[in-house]
């Protein structure tokens, strides 16, 4: 009897814990949704990432890239060298992803012997 006795009082009390945390947590949840709804809504918001600026150019890059490859055959490394001398600025970190690109889709350019690209005809 006392085995009964003593696991009824367990239960109990850990009955009793529970409940007295539960009263708490909904207690915080009171606070927290009275501080959300006051909230301003730029302060609910994740923030911004940071925008990087489109480069003003005069013409495409594909448009570039005709230009410099129409005067002779020319490897990635001095097409990208010849569309930079045009004055042609890239807006990102690695402007031999866009001149692959550029390269590999589309039918304007194909690739010659050396590792050259021409204009395709």
């Amino acid at each position: 009897m006392a085995i009964k006795s003593d696991a009824l009082h367990q239960y109990a009390q850990l009955r009793n814990s529970i409940l007295k945390e539960k009263v708490e947590i909904e207690a915080r949840l009171v606070q927290i949704n009275k501080t959300l709804a006051g909230a301003p809504e730029a302060i609910m918001r994740a923030p911004a990432a940071p925008s990087r600026k489109r480069a003003k150019n005069k013409m495409s890059l594909k448009e570039a890239a005709t230009q410099v490859i129409s005067r002779k055959a020319l490897t990635k490394p001095e097409i990208l060298e010849a569309i930079k001398k045009t004055g042609y600025k890239f807006a990102t970190k690695n402007p031999m992803n866009s001149i692959n690109v550029l390269l590999y889709t589309g039918k304007t350019f194909k690739k010659a012997d050396g590792g050259k690209f021409i204009l395709a005809k």
